[in-house]
């Protein structure tokens, strides 16, 4: 369904900027939703970009599923470690393509619910702000944990290598 690779490149590593651009953006834009003063501007922009973050992070768990069909840990003669490390960014990846799914839901339902007309109740905008307070921050960690477990196994499998200037 999606495409392998992008000319010779694999397209996840094309893929993985979309969401890692994409799912912070939606993260922030939900924590400007959050305040009242600025709901009415974030409100179209809230669900368009969390929902094009998720199908981002789709996109981007589909190409590493077929990088890994593609040539796999073993055919490029890795194991061990750098197994372990792929493996867990895999797990954590899946997780984060369902935790923007859930917080696309709740952006979708944030901003039909600040478009209501008429009085009403408080309750349930205050509810879905907490929701999209609690997703924001869940969507944001995973998403560098994440990423911190891909760039480890590309740049740092070993664990070895000291990056600071000090």
């Amino acid at each position: 369904m999606v495409p392998d690779t992008v000319g010779d490149l694999p397209l996840h590593a094309l893929a993985v900027h979309g969401a890692v651009v994409l799912v912070p953006l939606a993260a922030v834009l939900g924590l400007v939703f959050a305040v009242p003063q600025l709901r009415g501007w974030a409100r179209v922009p809230l669900p368009l970009l969390s929902v094009a973050a998720a199908a981002s992070t789709w996109v981007a768990t589909q190409s590493g599923e077929a990088l890994m069909r593609a040539g796999g840990l073993g055919a490029a003669g890795l194991g061990g470690r750098v197994a372990e490390i792929v493996e867990r960014h895999e797990d954590l990846g899946k997780q984060l393509f369902l935790m923007t799914v859930a917080y696309a839901v709740v952006a979708v339902v944030a901003a039909a619910v600040a478009g209501r007309t008429g009085g009403g109740s408080r309750v349930p905008m205050n509810v879905v702000t907490v929701l999209l307070l609690i997703g924001a921050v869940a969507v944001g960690v995973q998403t560098y944990r994440v990423g911190d477990a891909g760039s480890e196994a590309v740049w740092n499998p070993t664990g070895n290598v000291e990056y600071s200037t000090d």
